[in-house]
């Protein structure tokens, strides 16, 4: 028993190492959603034996003749869900060479983008600059998601993946981690940048994104993150999907395009230098505050005027001048006397 269960896990390590990547993701169920552009999908399960399927707008009578229909000449294990085919004609495609008619696959025109949010306010700041300080993600909405699901796909692997994300600073360089606090500081993590998601639901957000201290400094105090304009952008290739698109049409197909935001420095206060005016007086100087100027604009000291004194006499108090009277006739009257 033991010997069998070892075999058994043996066997499916082998199968998961031999696969190709996202092969598991080409098989599909019957009348499961797939995506204008994949390539080499086997679609044998809802064709079932068929050669001929169709299609109907939505709400059209099925029991007229339907709006297109297309003969599956080649193999059924590697059909091209071709856009020059497909493209306008979204929604259910049934078998028709035989009745009744079953449905084969749902098209759906593949949709992708990326928005950055702001997580304290849950707001999208695309395009947008904010403080350093704020605290941010990447959000993702795309129908893909509806790929990577058992029930579609049943042999699905949870290792299969065909999202990219990239983070690059304003230098121009990629961001494969962030930190989440200074360089050498023993509490700072570095968390792998979520590069390339498992998107099983929509909207999707990174997780991490408000770990990211973007305040974080080098062991020499440099910043780790300087501020300037940082840009997202996510790409997806769902069996092979992205050589069956040009560039025109990738946006919003198989890429998001450029997705930036700025972060800014909190601004601080211009110092201000006070000139103090100088006024001479007669006998004083008077010291008044000038307008306050802000510090690096060029200015001209006033010149202080001097004004020379006067002599002047000012009268003595009346108590005062009589004893100085007084005092004089004395000094007359002894002169006299001698």
């Amino acid at each position: 028993m033991l010997s069998s269960r070892i075999s058994l896990v043996f066997l499916l390590l082998m199968f998961f190492i031999l696969v190709p990547s996202q092969a598991s993701l080409a098989k599909i169920a019957a009348g499961a959603p797939v995506f204008i552009g994949e390539r080499n999908m086997d679609i044998s399960s809802g064709l079932n034996g068929h050669s001929v399927i169709a299609w109907w707008p939505a709400g059209a009578d099925m029991s007229q003749n339907p709006s297109k229909t297309v003969t599956i000449s080649g193999d059924a294990t590697s059909f091209y869900i071709d856009p020059a085919i497909f493209s306008g004609c979204t929604g259910t495609w049934y078998t028709h060479d035989t009745k009744p008619d079953i449905p084969v696959f749902t098209v759906y025109q593949p949709q992708i983008n990326l928005l950055v949010w702001n997580t304290d306010t849950n707001t999208d700041i695309t395009g947008q600059s904010v403080p350093m300080s704020a605290n941010i993600t990447y959000r993702i909405d795309t129908n893909l998601y509806m790929a990577l699901n058992y029930t579609s796909r049943p042999y699905y692997n949870p290792s299969d993946g065909f999202f990219t994300v990239t983070l690059t600073s304003p230098q121009g360089m990629n961001i494969p981690q962030i930190l989440t606090g200074n360089i050498g500081n023993p509490t700072t993590q570095i968390i792998p940048f979520d590069s390339d998601p498992i998107i099983t639901s929509s909207p999707y957000f990174w997780t991490n994104g408000q770990a990211w201290d973007r305040d974080a400094k080098s062991t020499d105090g440099s910043s780790v993150y300087p501020p300037g304009t940082y840009t997202f952008d996510v790409t997806q290739n769902l069996n092979g999907m992205s050589s069956s698109y040009d560039q025109i049409a990738a946006v919003g197909t198989v890429t998001s395009g450029d997705k930036t935001v700025t972060f800014i420095s909190a601004a601080y206060p211009t110092p201000t230098t006070v000139i103090p005016t100088l006024t001479a007086q007669a006998g004083t100087v008077t010291i008044t505050t000038a307008a306050t100027i802000p510090t690096g604009q060029a200015t001209t000291e006033p010149t202080a005027t001097v004004v020379p004194k006067k002599t002047t006499f000012t009268p003595l108090p009346e108590g005062l001048a009589i004893v100085s009277l007084g005092i004089a006739a004395c000094v007359v009257a002894m002169r006299r006397k001698y």
